[in-house]
Formats: C-alpha cells, sequence, structure tokens
C-alpha cells in the first residue's frame, strides 16, 4: 500500500511542478511581451522630440497615458523582469497533509501497531514452543498475532524451520495458499526436512489438484526414503491414492501404516475406515464415478484466482435436477474428483439408480451451482451406467 502511496505522491508533484513552471513561464512571457512594447514607445516618444515632431509638454503628457496603459499588465513600467521560482512550500504542505490523510483513512497506523504488537509477543511464543502451556494461544486473534510477528522476524532471519511452523499455524488459520508459499521456502533452503516434507505433502492434498497431488506423491516417496516406518507418511500417501482414484495403492498404503500402528493410536479407527472405504471401491460395492476436469488455454488466462468447481451427474431420462454433486475449491488445473451415491441430491435418485449418466461441470465464483454469467462450464458428457469409470471433460464454453 505504501509503495503504491509514494508512486502517486510523486506522480502528483512531478504534474504540480509542470503545471507551475508552465503557468510561471506564461506570466513571465506576457510581462516581459508587454515591457518590450512599453519600451518600445518610449524610445518612439523620445525620437519625436529630438526630431521636433511634439513639445516637451506634449511628452510628459504622452508618457502618462502610456503608463496609464500598461499599468494593469506592469506593475512598475521600470522593474527589470525576471523569472521567479515557484513556491515550494505549497507543494510540501499539499504533500505532507495528503500522506497523512491517507495514513489516518486506511487505517495504516492501526496495522503499524498491531505489527508492534505481533512483534512483542515473539518471546510468548518461543515460551509456548518450549513447553509453557500458559502462553499457547487461547483464539483465532492470538494465533493470527504470533503468526504475524514470526513472519515480521522471517523477514529478517529466515529459518527453515520457522518457515514450517508459520506455514502451520497459515493451515491453522486455513489460509492454504499462504501456508504452501511458507512450505516451498522452508523446502529450497533444505529438500529433504522430514517434518516440513510431510505437513508440505498435507497442504498440498488440500489443494487438491492432480498437479500438487503428484508433488505430494513425490515429496512423501522422499520421506519414506529416509524413513520407512513413518506412519503418518504412509497414511498421507494413502490419501493421495484415494484421491487419485488409485484404490488398489490407497489400500496397500493404509495397510502399512496399520500394521505398524498401536491400536491405541488415536489415529488407527480414522485410517481403518478409509481402508475400509478404499477396499469397498476397488471390489466394486460403491458404485463410482472418476472425473477429471480440465480447462481450455482461453479460459485458463480469464479464470479467477480462487473459485468453486462443480462436479455433476445428471439422469437423462430424469429431469433436470443433478442426482450426485460435488464441489471444491479450486486456483488450477487438472483437478480429478470422484463421485457416489453418498452425494445424491435427491431421495432415491442416484448413481446407482440412473441407468445413463449425464455429466458436467461448472466453474463460478459463486457459492451455488445456479448458472450465471461469466461463469465456465464444460459440454456435457453422456455415459452408461458402470461403476469404476473414468472420464475426462474440460471447461470450454464461457456463459455469456
Amino acid at each position: 500500500m505504501w509503495y503504491l502511496l509514494i508512486a502517486l505522491l510523486l506522480a502528483f508533484a512531478l504534474v504540480f511542478l509542470w503545471l507551475a513552471r508552465r503557468q510561471q513561464w506564461e506570466t513571465w512571457t506576457i510581462i516581459q511581451a508587454n515591457k518590450e512594447v512599453y519600451e518600445s514607445r518610449l524610445q518612439e516618444l523620445q525620437e519625436d522630440l529630438e526630431q521636433g515632431v511634439i513639445s516637451d509638454k506634449e511628452l510628459l503628457l504622452a508618457k502618462q497615458e502610456l503608463q496609464k496603459t500598461f499599468v494593469t499588465e506592469i506593475d512598475n513600467p521600470d522593474e527589470l523582469v525576471q523569472a521567479k521560482p515557484a513556491n515550494i512550500w505549497v507543494l510540501g504542505l499539499i504533500l505532507v497533509l495528503l500522506a497523512g490523510g491517507v495514513y489516518v483513512i486506511d487505517g495504516s497506523w492501526k496495522q503499524q501497531q498491531q505489527a508492534d504488537r505481533a512483534w512483542d509477543s515473539l518471546p510468548q511464543l518461543s515460551d509456548w514452543l518450549l513447553g509453557d502451556d500458559s502462553a499457547a494461544p487461547q483464539n483465532e486473534d492470538d494465533l493470527w498475532e504470533y503468526a504475524l510477528g514470526l513472519r515480521q522476524r522471517l523477514a529478517n532471519e529466515p529459518e527453515e524451520n520457522a518457515w514450517t511452523l508459520y506455514g502451520r499455524m497459515m493451515m491453522q488459520l486455513q489460509q492454504l495458499e499462504q501456508a504452501l508459499e511458507a512450505f516451498a521456502r522452508s523446502h529450497r533452503m533444505n529438500p529433504n526436512n522430514i517434518s516440513n516434507l510431510t505437513v508440505y505433502s498435507q497442504a498440498l492434498i488440500f489443494s487438491g489438484t492432480d498437479r500438487d497431488l503428484a508433488m505430494a506423491n513425490r515429496y512423501l516417496g522422499r520421506v519414506l526414503e529416509q524413513d520407512n516406518r513413518n506412519v503418518e507418511a504412509f497414511g498421507l500417501l494413502g490419501v493421495v491414492h484415494f484421491e487419485r482414484a488409485d484404490y488398489e495403492r490407497a489400500v496397500a498404503a493404509w495397510d502399512m501404516a496399520l500394521m505398524m500402528m498401536d491400536e491405541r493410536d488415536p489415529r488407527y479407527a480414522s485410517i481403518q475406515n478409509s481402508l475400509q472405504q478404499a477396499q469397498d471401491r476397488l471390489d466394486g460395492t460403491v458404485m463410482t464415478l472418476t472425473v477429471t476436469i480440465d480447462i481450455s488455454e482461453t479460459l485458463r488466462n480469464e479464470m479467477p484466482w480462487t473459485a468453486n468447481l462443480f462436479v455433476f451427474v445428471r439422469d437423462p431420462d430424469g429431469g433436470s435436477a443433478p442426482i450426485a454433486v460435488t464441489r471444491q475449491r479450486v486456483t488450477d488445473f487438472p483437478v480429478t474428483v470422484t463421485l457416489t451415491d453418498d452425494d445424491m441430491m435427491l431421495e432415491g435418485a442416484s448413481l446407482s439408480n440412473a441407468s445413463s449418466w449425464l455429466v458436467g461441470a461448472r466453474l463460478t465464483t459463486g457459492d451455488t451451482m445456479e448458472r450465471r454469467s461469466g461463469d465456465f462450464e464444460a459440454r456435457p458428457r453422456l455415459l452408461e451406467r458402470e461403476t469404476g469409470q473414468q472420464v475426462r471433460i474440460v471447461l470450454t464454453e464461457l456463459i455469456p
């Protein structure tokens, strides 16, 4: 914000100075021209006196009339005409008032106070990390304050583990983009940091794009190369394969995780439940349809920074209402989603009950799948009902 303010004030100053100098030059030019006419007329009167055309008395009267004629253009006809500098202090005063006004209106003073408090909270953050529960953040505002203070410190003292900690805070505050940036910075400083690779992979899974899932798969493989009994890595690897509809590998990863875990581990039941879901989809017990959605290059350049992707299935013989819908926040493509009967929208209408499927997708900045101007759509694909199918559709249409 301050960079923009400085640029605007500088531009204003340059324009103001240019206008002032221009006005000054025009004024000086007019006065100088009038002065020259005045002096030329005086010279003519003097020559007329020397040639006897007029008398001394007539010369005096002519000079008085001449001075009356030019008195409005020349304050002092006998004064030397000079270009005078503009009053720069006026410009300085205006710039100071503008800067102060923007500073107050924009609330920058409040932001500076907040930044100062965040910086002062860093000792408490250190106490919390060292095990002092009394210094733990009590609410979201406290966590934001710790994060802001840590971010200021990282600007001056970048350190890989501190970047990872900042990324964890951003994950907790649901700021995925900032979390990904923090983990990426830590990764550039040390590509083999197991702790960062693990939480970085988790953030990439939340992102959900095919590219990010592939990166998560690669980073988790690097973790397992260093620690082949890392339960958390196996658990996250199962999620990656599940999201990519590779249920066989998902089952294998979660099986490995459960083999190395104690049944009393609080994560055990969750992984066991995920394993069962993957097994049901692998066996065909659950009706599934996996859809990969991409976007044309033309629309990719027009897509908003973040938007909602709705993937839906209609029954061609059952009206316009979708029988299954899934929604996902996206920032990039391609994206792969899997629909099941759990995604049904109407009672009694599901993937299993329809004889065929009309598959579509819509990208919108709205919170509902209602069709609106400016949305992106894919041409629907008609499929015969068959579990385990995988289909690719492309967003190519801009709704006028």
